[in-house]
């Protein structure tokens, strides 16, 4: 492939993946409150669920040669340290950023209680980091994005990537199989399907092998099984909802009544089918 090929095959995927994102309204996920509002069901830490992604993650950045015991690591979209803390805890200078306050209060927390030394929390939103600001371009061995509404454009992909003097981690959705509540709901409101519109795994994928790099790819499907309680269903499932709706009172109202009548001594168990990719790259290494 000539240069000037691959310069434009990346500009054309990278119009095309800015369109896509254009196309997503700002609210629900992309808002520091809906996290803030979570962040208590994901520092409960779901026994099994965290042990298992961690070791996928380990087992990446094995294949990529990285030593983790001395490594400067940023994680942007933090949340409550699933990821921050073990590394942290296995000798890794980590940088734990996040724009949701309540997320990286219960991160510190998490991290004082199990006696594990993260170097610096950062409250920002990813987009609009300053990366000289803040000195942290090119400054890390590791960077990872998890699961993160943070990067989910070619703007902060970008960011991410100046951020890396080595290896890079990135997840993220492919397919999510929702509830069978978020459906119900949804048909019942608006009349029509619901589909989630999220940050995906392959416009950054192709992003990278279109730059000339080739990503150790794992794709992998969880079936994750949940109890919460109502106000705690209504607050997720109105939160994904005002992501392209308005939500009002009455149907805030509605929601309680459809989760009642389904819930077992005050708790909804919910189902939900993931399918998610995970890759990890060396930004030295290019084709």
């Amino acid at each position: 492939m000539t240069d000037t090929t691959q310069s434009e095959n990346s500009r054309y995927w990278t119009e095309y993946w800015q369109q896509v994102v254009g196309q997503k309204k700002k609210g629900g996920p992309m808002q520091a409150g809906f996290w803030d509002n979570r962040a208590s069901q994901f520092a409960k830490k779901p026994a099994g669920r965290e042990e298992d992604r961690l070791a996928g993650v380990l087992d990446l950045l094995n294949q990529a040669g990285l030593e983790i015991d001395g490594a400067t690591v940023l994680d942007i979209g933090a949340g409550t340290g699933s990821l921050a803390i073990p590394l942290a805890k296995m000798g890794a200078t980590v940088t734990a950023v996040d724009f949701s306050a309540e997320m990286l209060r219960h991160l510190v927390k998490r991290a004082d209680e199990e006696k594990a030394g993260i170097e610096r929390t950062v409250l920002v939103s990813w987009d609009e980091v300053d990366l000289d600001n803040l000195g942290f371009r090119k400054n890390f061995d590791l960077v990872i994005a998890s699961m993160t509404p943070a990067v989910q454009s070619p703007e902060t992909f970008g960011l991410m990537l100046e951020a890396a003097k080595g290896v890079c981690y990135y997840s993220g959705w492919i397919d999510r199989r929702w509830d069978p509540a978020y459906h119900e709901l949804f048909r019942m409101f608006f009349n029509e399907e619901f589909r989630q519109m999220s940050h995906g795994f392959p416009y950054p994928f192709m992003y990278l092998y279109m730059n000339g790099y080739r990503p150790v790819v794992r794709i992998r499907q969880d079936v994750w099984m949940g109890d919460e309680t109502i106000e705690e269903m209504v607050d997720t499932v109105a939160g994904f909802f005002s992501a392209t709706k308005e939500i009002d009172e009455a149907m805030l109202a509605r929601m309680r009544e459809y989760f009642q009548a389904r819930a077992t001594d005050g708790k909804y168990s919910s189902q939900t089918t993931a399918t998610t990719g995970m890759m990890v790259w060396d930004m030295r290494r290019k084709e």
